[in-house]
């Protein structure tokens, strides 16, 4: 056991001695077993190198798959961060979208205001009633706005509809191709006075017992004639689709295609009917009466 314990600390002391010679730069002083026990050690550390290398291997390579794996895990969530930016940036554009589309409707309808009665007032469609038999909508308008039964409705193409039934705050609006809805109209081409009726079709009109000769062509425009003065004049109500006569029958049979937007969301118009001739007396009487009172 001594002589083990001398022979290591013999050879610790000939691999120290060696390795400060080296540090030195002095390592043709090596000599005699100094020099062989140098070169095992150096043969050593050569033949046990790989095996350190393959031992290390396995941290390696989970380090590696560790820097891989955090990687990925940050660009997965950089990629859900631009999703959803991206989500957040559609919304706003399609919100763009239509606030500019609702932006040119509104525009229409104040052109088409600067051209009517100044009782004319903007509403906007809130429902459509459950009655599958009435072609209606309902409007947010009503008693407290100032309307009434008999107001007309229109769009910015055309002649929308009339008012039948008000709430304090709401309107049921009947639509021109309604069944019981008829429209004193004319023929802007010819001045021909005519009765437009509705048949319960969304996108149809038809012309009411107009005589077999009657002057009228495919594309003209029907519009108000203001009779009654329900309706404003001179406001589109759609444009003739087909016209049709028979020997049997002494009535044309004629189509229209409705100007206004029947089927659309948005915004309309509400006009008071105009004051009627005899109105117009009256309200001329009782002011000359009440002028020749206070005189």
């Amino acid at each position: 056991m001594v002589t083990l314990l001398v022979m290591s600390g013999v050879l610790v002391w000939l691999d120290s001695s060696g390795r400060r010679l080296v540090q030195s730069g002095s390592v043709d002083r090596l000599e005699g077993t100094a020099k062989g026990l140098w070169h095992i050690r150096g043969s050593a550390l050569s033949l046990v190198a790989p095996v350190y290398r393959i031992a290390k291997a396995p941290y390696v390579f989970y380090d590696l798959m560790s820097d891989i794996s955090s990687d990925r895990q940050s660009l997965l969530q950089q990629r859900e961060h631009l999703n959803t930016r991206l989500l957040h940036l559609e919304e706003s554009q399609q919100r763009i979208l239509y606030l500019q589309a609702e932006n040119a409707r509104l525009r229409q309808l104040l052109g088409s205001k600067a051209q009517l009665p100044s009782q004319a007032m903007i509403a906007e469609i809130i429902g459509v009633p459950p009655d599958p038999e009435r072609a209606a909508v309902i409007i947010d308008k009503g008693q407290a706005d100032g309307v009434l039964p008999g107001h007309a409705v229109v769009d910015a193409q055309g002649l929308f509809g009339q008012v039948v039934d008000v709430s304090n705050s709401t309107s049921w609006v009947i639509l021109i191709t309604d069944r019981e809805h008829a429209i004193p109209a004319r023929n802007s081409r010819t001045g021909v006075r005519m009765i437009v009726g509705g048949i319960g079709i969304s996108d149809r009109l038809v012309l009411e017992d107009l005589p077999a000769s009657t002057d009228l062509q495919e594309g003209d425009l029907i519009e108000t004639s203001g009779l009654g003065g329900r309706f404003p004049p001179g406001y589109p109500v759609g444009s003739v689709a087909t016209v049709e006569a028979t020997q049997d029958s002494p009535y044309l049979q004629a189509s229209l295609e409705p100007t206004a937007a029947l089927l659309k969301i948005g915004h309309v118009l509400v006009i008071a009917p105009a004051a009627t001739d005899n109105e117009a007396a009256d309200f001329g009487e009782t002011a000359l009466s009440a002028a020749k009172d206070a005189g």
